[in-house]
């Protein structure tokens, strides 16, 4: 009796232990910030992308696409994942994870940073609606930026700041 006990207290500062963790590891992933620069709120997006560069005269460059994972979107700007280095400052951004709705926008690549170990992160502006370069799912409805709320509260803190 003294075994199931004592096993039944040791699982309990187990989980204790784990829930801090846990808890610690949600806190870095939202570090405080302490004056806001984004006009927009950011809303995680972990679903994937192809990210399919432009040439200069605007046309799709198909030969350099990438499967890309989303980090985050605003109103304005997207910030996502990637292995391999971006050769083109425009691309167009396309919504490939099964079973979402359809999603194609130009984006000006703004900045890049190497982040270890072995990935990129990178981010830009939202610069117009496109047409998807895959082909056509005609299951997929169009969805609008406005869909996207935050997961998060947004600390009233950063509110006050804009």
């Amino acid at each position: 009796m003294n075994e199931l006990i004592d096993g039944i207290a040791a699982a309990g500062s187990d989980r204790a232990r784990l829930a801090r963790e846990v808890e610690a590891l949600l806190a870095s992933l939202q570090p405080t910030v302490a004056r806001e620069r984004r006009r927009d709120d950011r809303c995680p997006i972990p679903v994937l992308f192809k990210l399919t560069p432009l040439v200069l005269d605007g046309r799709p460059y198909p030969h350099e696409a990438a499967i890309v994972v989303g980090k985050n979107i605003s109103r304005r700007g997207v910030c996502f994942f990637h292995e391999q280095r971006i050769s083109h400052r425009r691309a167009i951004l396309e919504l490939v994870q099964p079973g979402m709705a359809e999603f194609a926008v130009e984006i000006d690549v703004t900045w890049c940073r190497f982040t270890k170990p072995g990935w990129y992160e990178s981010g830009g502006r939202l610069v117009r609606t496109a047409n998807r370069t895959s082909s056509q799912d005609p299951g997929r409805e169009p969805v609008e930026l406005s869909q996207f709320t935050p997961i998060f509260p947004l600390d009233p803190t950063i509110a006050n700041l804009r």
